[in-house]
Formats: C-alpha cells, sequence, structure tokens
C-alpha cells in the first residue's frame, strides 16, 4: 500500500484497486476522501460523482481505523438516496472485512468490521427520531401521530370550516383557503416563524407601500402595488387559521412533516445536551443535497454538532444549481452559509469542488456550462465548470425544431429507438409539464419502446392494457412522482 500518513493503512485509490472499483477516484475526489477530519462544503456539479465520494469517504474512513461504521450519520432527502448510499456503504464494508479477513488468513464474512452499522437516513426521518427520543421536553407524547399529506390537508380542512373570527379580507374559496393554510403553516415551520414574526412583516410591508408617493395627478396606488395589497391582507386573514390549525393538531398529539423539523430544531436550541448526545453517539456527519435544506434543518444540524471545541466534523455536499425542493421550504442561503455557521473555530469550513463529470462527452458538457455560465457568474457560491472524465468520447447533440408536439413526441421517439442499440442502452425524458406526458407515452407506444413514467399522474388516464400501466403495475416500488 501507499504511504498515505502516520497510521494510514490505504489511500484512496488503494481501496479503489483493492475493492475491484470500476475507476480510480480523480485527483479532487481523492482529496475529498482523505481529508482530515474536519468540516468541509464540496461544490458538486451534475453527474461528478458525489454518491461514489461520500461512499469512499466512509469506508476509507473506516478502513483507515479513524472511525468505526456506527459512528457515522449520512442525511440526505429520499428514502430512494438514503437507500442507495446505504447500500453502497456496507457492500463495499463488508468486501473490505472479507480482504482484511483473507489477508490474514482468516474466513471472515465481515462480521468484525461491521459490529456497527453506518446510520444513513433522510433529514426528516433524523429529525422524526429526534423528536421520538426527547419530545416530551416540549410536551410531544413518544406516540404522536405522524400526519400523512391527506390528513393535514383534513386538519386545515376543519380548522377553517370551524373558524368564526372576520373573514371580510379573505378573497379565497374554502377549498383554496386549506391549500393556503397548509402551505403558509409549511414554510412557517421550515423557517422558524411564528404567526406573530408573519403579522410584524406583513405590517411592516403594507405600511411601507401605503407610504409609497404617488404619481403627480393620481391618488391611488398602481395596480400592481393594489394587488400586493390584496394579497398580503389575505395572508395576513389566514394567520389566525394557522394558529387554529397548529392548536388542533396539538390537541390530537399529531405532527406533519415540517413540525418535526422545527420541534427538532427547538429542541437542538434550547437542550444542549441532546446535541453532546449526539456528537457522542456519531463522529462523522456526511449531508447530502444541502442546497435543498431549509432554515430549520441548518439550525437544526448546526445546534448538534457545532460546539466549539467538541465540534463534530461535518461535510456538506450541494449544487446551487441543481435545487429542485423549493417547494419544501428550502432556503437559497443555507449552502452559502454553510463555511460560516458550521466553522467550529475563527477560519470558515473550506469549500472544494468536485467537478468531473462522468455521465457527459466535452461537447455536451461544452454546451451545458455555456447555458449554465450565468448562474455562476450570479451564484454566491463558486461553482466549478464541469469537465469531462479522461476516457470520454467526443460526443454530440442534435437540436430539431418542430411545429407542433405531437411531431416533437414523434421524433423523440423515433430517436430513441434509433440510438436504442442494446435492451441495456436506456434514456430519459425531462419533461417541463405534465400535459407533455400523454403524447410522449402514445409515441413511445407506436415506437414499441418499452418505457416507465416517473409520476403517477402520467399513468392515471392510461388503460389497464396499456405498455406504461403493465410496466408499472409489476413494479415491486411506486414510482417517484416527479416531472
Amino acid at each position: 500500500m501507499s504511504d498515505v500518513g502516520a497510521g494510514l493503512r490505504y489511500s484512496a485509490t488503494d481501496l479503489a484497486l483493492a475493492l475491484g472499483l470500476p475507476h480510480a477516484p480523480t485527483r479532487e475526489q481523492a482529496a475529498i476522501i482523505e481529508a482530515p477530519l474536519e468540516s468541509m462544503l464540496v461544490i458538486a456539479g451534475a453527474g461528478s460523482g458525489k454518491t461514489e465520494t461520500m461512499a469512499a469517504r466512509v469506508v476509507w474512513l473506516v478502513a483507515n481505523g479513524l472511525v468505526a461504521p456506527e459512528e457515522v450519520l449520512g442525511l440526505t432527502f429520499t428514502r430512494k438516496a438514503a437507500g442507495e448510499l446505504a447500500e453502497r456503504i456496507t457492500g463495499r464494508l463488508r468486501m473490505l472485512a472479507r480482504l482484511e479477513g483473507h489477508s490474514r488468513g482468516v474466513d471472515s464474512d465481515g462480521a468484525e468490521v461491521l459490529e456497527g452499522t453506518a446510520t444513513v437516513a433522510t433529514y426528516h426521518s433524523y429529525a422524526g427520531r429526534l423528536v421520538g427520543e426527547y419530545g416530551l421536553r416540549l410536551g410531544i407524547e413518544p406516540d404522536a401521530r405522524l400526519l400523512s399529506e391527506a390528513a393535514s390537508w383534513q386538519y386545515a380542512a376543519e380548522a377553517v370550516a370551524r373558524y368564526d373570527g372576520d373573514l371580510t379580507l379573505m378573497s379565497q374559496a374554502e377549498r383554496t383557503a386549506v391549500a393556503a393554510v397548509v402551505d403558509l403553516a409549511g414554510e412557517m415551520a421550515e423557517h422558524l416563524l411564528t404567526t406573530a414574526d408573519v403579522d410584524a412583516e406583513i405590517d411592516r410591508v403594507l405600511t411601507a407601500i401605503k407610504g409609497t408617493p404617488a404619481k403627480s395627478g393620481r391618488s391611488a396606488l398602481p395596480a400592481g402595488l393594489k394587488d400586493m395589497v390584496t394579497a398580503l391582507q389575505n395572508r395576513k386573514s389566514l394567520l389566525p387559521i394557522v394558529d387554529r390549525f397548529a392548536a388542533l393538531k396539538r390537541s390530537r398529539d399529531a405532527l406533519d412533516f415540517t413540525d418535526q423539523i422545527a420541534r427538532a430544531a427547538e429542541l437542538a436550541s434550547r437542550h444542549p445536551d441532546i446535541g453532546a448526545a449526539q456528537r457522542r453517539r456519531y463522529r462523522v456527519i456526511l449531508l447530502d443535497e444541502f442546497q435543498d435544506t431549509s432554515e430549520a434543518q441548518l439550525v437544526l444540524l448546526r445546534d448538534l454538532f457545532v460546539a466549539n471545541e467538541d465540534s463534530v466534523p461535518v461535510t456538506a455536499v450541494g449544487d446551487p444549481h441543481q435545487s429542485i425542493y423549493g417547494w419544501r421550504g428550502a432556503s437559497a442561503t443555507t449552502l452559502a452559509r454553510f463555511p460560516a455557521e458550521f466553522r467550529a473555530g475563527p477560519t470558515p469550513v473550506p469549500v472544494v469542488p468536485l467537478s468531473t463529470s462522468w455521465r457527459n462527452d466535452p461537447v455536451i458538457l461544452a454546451i451545458a456550462n455555456s447555458l449554465s455560465d450565468p448562474l455562476r457568474a450570479g451564484s454566491r457560491v463558486a461553482v466549478p465548470s464541469l469537465v469531462s472524465r479522461p476516457s470520454a468520447g467526443p460526443g454530440s447533440v442534435t437540436v430539431a425544431r418542430l411545429h407542433t408536439q405531437d411531431e416533437e413526441a414523434a421524433y423523440l421517439a423515433g430517436w430513441i429507438a434509433a440510438a436504442r442499440l442494446t435492451p441495456e442502452v436506456s434514456a430519459a425524458v425531462l419533461c417541463r409539464k405534465r400535459s407533455q406526458f400523454a403524447p410522449i407515452m402514445a409515441a413511445l407506444e407506436a415506437a414499441e419502446v418499452p418505457y416507465e413514467v416517473v409520476g403517477l399522474g402520467g399513468c392515471c388516464s392510461l388503460p389497464r392494457s396499456s405498455t406504461c400501466w403493465r410496466r408499472f403495475a409489476s413494479s415491486p416500488t411506486p414510482l417517484a412522482a416527479t416531472p
């Protein structure tokens, strides 16, 4: 093995070769994998192997005896992503255990290395565990019911129907008001705000608007400002119902997903011993898709794992250009704030790039970089241009302008059918809106190209005899609902 420092047996390249991985890590990946036990922010471009790098980092730390598997906590947004990361870490640790056993002449099945297992979970499920374990400190019963989205809507509908206060400023129908209550309550929880906070801010803005100087000869506000006043007054009238909605959930020992995050953040902020216990349990923290975290999630994780000299190294991975969860309360500022919020001393956390794309060839990346240049120029975090892997081909980009949506779908299906040389070759079609699903599916049916629709909405209008229905019905797990 190469000399990687005092007491360290493996380098990142050593491990890749020993485990039979198809590629050695790039220079950027190796620097992240072998980084000291300190916090860092990784800006990972699309297709740059962030999951692979995170898994390799864990295996490298365990292989060199720097941490035990059970001392690792990895958090991401979806159960699918958490499962993939956990499977990759566990599988490689088992391979490592067998290699270690063979080198000592011992028949090992991995039990020695895997006495403990790395904890990989979603942000919400981790917050839920904390609330379940410590929630009594806030008056939350351990068996509090977790509401589904539908149940949360039912509670909000009940709060709206029962409200007997002044609704003269509310312009919405009841169904629209229910949706607005759910959305407003969720956004407030994700940003750790109370109805009093929102009410005060609305009053401040309304005062500023009403103080806007009118144009000469006009006494009324411009139409745009009139609409803003109406919207703000409407939102202000919802705040008492949001309070009723929260009270209804408390009275029935119920929480929704945003409540879990907000309550967990409150626990971490008010009770430092909870953070101390988590820091004793976990010595390495990996945070995936950090660009999609909310204010509440940032506060929760900071208060748990940053405590000056007792801080735990936290590695966050994210890319501001890939933020897709804004509707869940994600804040555009969390990624940029990470270096300052998670530093344990006077020096901000280092920011390192991950820029080699394993998915695309140079021509494709050149166009992608050109299109994303304005985003990089205005980003609060330095985002690197993507470069292709050493073994990449030249690549090609085809552009077509079609007159109708049906012509576009037929062209697309024909292109995929021609490019699909073997059953192993796959393709993905990204649609801006669900109305594009139907013509594309019809065209793929006509071209006899098997496919899956990632999103239940696309299948609802199809007959049970269709290829889409058969493939969906035989799928072992539900397909994710994203356009």
